[in-house]
């Protein structure tokens, strides 16, 4: 690209960039290391003496919601290992529910999430563990994500659904797709050599849960087949000890997208343009500060 066109395009990015915060979000920032988050969940205190005693919070049957499995949340000691949880009392009156879990993969850490249903007893009646979660690549605008579907008929064994992770899954790791290979794809290129990069499954991690009512209903834990469409994707390569109190529930195919890393990818390969489009679709989606971001980084390898 010409001189005097790259310090136009720069100089406008950089006037864009000042409409916004420059600095950045706590939405866009990295994930802390999978040592820190490891270390203040053994540092923790154990929230509750009891299932019964978890923090429950209301379940809406209609939401998307974020689940906060950061270092602020509670954490207890479960049979399995002590871990960050969220945990939810069903609408009894909801009818059949249809849940999808989604676990992101942000800079090479995933939470790798266990489901646990409670009656009302508050006694575990189902598990789905981490082994259970299928790998779905990056489309569209979706990022690389661990995702499982299911279904739940809220009743005297289907009261309560908690969210955590093990630790036995937090020994493993999944394999997934290189952002540029993500890149070279989406633009029809030929994809470049070499391995794809290993998430390392974390204490922590950004998880949501999407809940919907289910009109056909199964069942406890009924697997839902053929209701969402998934783009095909190479099978999971997930290293970890199998858990064998797992639920055989059949998975199916996000929020949070990582802009900088395609971004990063669209720099490596001169595609500019690319760069500053992802960008602005990135400010557009409330992630402040990536046009900023861009520009100094524009500005670093300008002549």
């Amino acid at each position: 690209m010409p001189l005097r066109p790259f310090a136009a395009l720069l100089s406008g990015l950089a006037l864009t960039s000042l409409a916004g915060c420059a600095s950045l979000s706590s939405s866009n920032a990295a994930p802390p290391p999978a040592e820190y988050g490891q270390q203040a969940l053994a540092q923790a205190e154990d929230c509750c003496a009891s299932l019964a005693a978890l923090p429950f919070q209301t379940l809406d049957a209609e939401r998307t919601q974020p689940l906060r499995l950061n270092t602020n949340a509670p954490v207890h000691r479960f049979e399995d290992g002590k871990s960050f949880f969220q945990a939810f009392a069903l609408p009894r009156d909801a009818g059949p529910l249809s849940f999808e879990l989604t676990s992101t993969i942000v800079d090479g850490q995933v939470f790798a999430p266990t489901v646990l249903v409670l009656n009302e007893d508050f006694q575990p009646t189902q598990r789905i563990a981490s082994d259970k979660f299928r790998y779905q690549g990056p489309s569209g605008f979706a990022p690389a994500r661990l995702t499982a579907t299911f279904n739940i008929t809220p009743g005297p064994e289907a009261a309560y659904l908690v969210v955590y992770s093990n630790e036995t899954a937090r020994q493993g790791t999944t394999q997934y797709e290189s952002a540029e290979k993500v890149y070279a794809r989406v633009r029809g290129l030929a994809l470049p050599p070499g391995p794809d990069p290993v998430a390392q499954h974390t204490a922590t991690g950004s998880v949501t849960l999407a809940t919907e009512p289910h009109d056909a209903g199964g069942g406890l834990l009924t697997p839902i087949l053929g209701d969402r469409a998934t783009t095909p994707t190479p099978e999971p390569r997930i290293r970890a000890t199998r858990d064998t109190s797992s639920t055989d529930v059949m998975p199916a195919g996000s929020s949070d997208f990582d802009y900088r890393r395609m971004i990063d990818a669209a720099l490596k390969a001169g595609d500019i343009e690319l760069a500053m489009q992802l960008a602005e679709r990135a400010e557009r989606e409330g992630q402040h500060g990536i046009r900023a971001w861009l520009a100094e980084r524009l500005r670093a390898v300008s002549p």
